[in-house]
C-alpha cells in the first residue's frame, strides 16, 4: 500500500495480523503475577488456618469477646428509665453466660436468642428498660438450658 495506516484508524485487528506483530510491551513488571500467586496462597492459609481455629474452640473464644464489647458499647445506650438494679442484673447474667460458655455449659448454637435480642434492644442506639428486661430473661434461660450434645 502507498498510503501508511494508522493504528486508530483500524477497525477491526484480524488474528493473523495480531498474530503476526511483534509482541506487545507488557503492562505488569514480571514480578506482579508472582506476587499476586504468593498473595492467593496466602489468603487460602489464613482461610484453613481460621477455619481450624474456630472449629477447635476458637469459636467459644470469640463469642465471649462478642458478648464483652457488645455490653461495652450497650453501656452509654441505656436510657433514663433503665434502672441500676436492672444494669447490675444485666452485667450479672452476660458475665454468666460468657462463664458458662468457657466452661462449655453453654453451646454456640443456644446463644442465638440472645444474640438477637441484644440486637434488637441496639439497633436503634436505645436501650430501654423494656429491652434491658427482656435481654435479662432472655440470659436467664440461655444459661439454665442444657447444652447441645454434639453430633
Amino acid at each position: 500500500m502507498s498510503v501508511i495506516e494508522s493504528q486508530a484508524e483500524k477497525r477491526f485487528i484480524f488474528p493473523a495480523e495480531y498474530y503476526s506483530s511483534a509482541t506487545p510491551k507488557p503492562i505488569l513488571p514480571s514480578w506482579a503475577t508472582f506476587g499476586c500467586g504468593a498473595l492467593s496462597v496466602f489468603a487460602l492459609i489464613v482461610v484453613f488456618v481460621g477455619g481450624a481455629w474456630l472449629s477447635r474452640g476458637g469459636m467459644v473464644d470469640f463469642m465471649d469477646l462478642v458478648f464483652g464489647m457488645t455490653l461495652g458499647e450497650m453501656r452509654p445506650l441505656y436510657q433514663k428509665d433503665v434502672t441500676a438494679t436492672q444494669k447490675t442484673a444485666l452485667e450479672t447474667e452476660i458475665d454468666t453466660l460468657r462463664a458458662n460458655l468457657r466452661s462449655r455449659k453453654v453451646g454456640i448454637q443456644q446463644l442465638d436468642p440472645m444474640l438477637q435480642a441484644m440486637r434488637r434492644a441496639t439497633s436503634d442506639t436505645k436501650v430501654t428498660a423494656a429491652e434491658v428486661d427482656e435481654m435479662i430473661a432472655t440470659a436467664k434461660k440461655v444459661n439454665a438450658a442444657k447444652p447441645a450434645k454434639a453430633q
